[in-house]
């Protein structure tokens, strides 16, 4: 899956969370199909970028790739608008959607 993908899915996941309180294993990381590793540099470029707050990150020795925690994690306006106003996004987003629909197991 190409990253732009991989980001849309994330802030839709992060966004999901939110508005459904929760707060653990939000990432289907095999649906998205990105490593956890390339997951935690998402999200720090996320929030370095503001388009998400409400996540602690926490640095690890010999780690360049800080681990995350989430804190009632939530998308800024500038990630909802992102979101609204990206319509490669909203394309790809509305494909998965159908192709979950008729393809089992999606």
């Amino acid at each position: 899956m190409s990253d732009s993908k991989a980001i849309y899915l994330i802030l839709k996941s992060i966004d999901f969370a939110f508005e459904n309180n929760l707060h653990r294993d939000i990432f289907d990381l095999d649906k998205i199909k990105i490593s956890e590793r390339r997951l935690r540099i998402i999200l720090k470029s996320l929030y370095d970028s503001g388009y998400i707050d409400g996540i602690d990150f926490i640095y690890v020795m010999n780690d360049d790739i800080p681990d995350y925690k989430l804190m009632g994690c939530y998308l800024t306006i500038q990630g909802m608008l992102f979101l609204e106003e990206n319509s490669t996004m909203k394309t790809v987003y509305r494909t998965l959607k159908e192709a979950k629909e008729w393809i089992p197991g999606l």
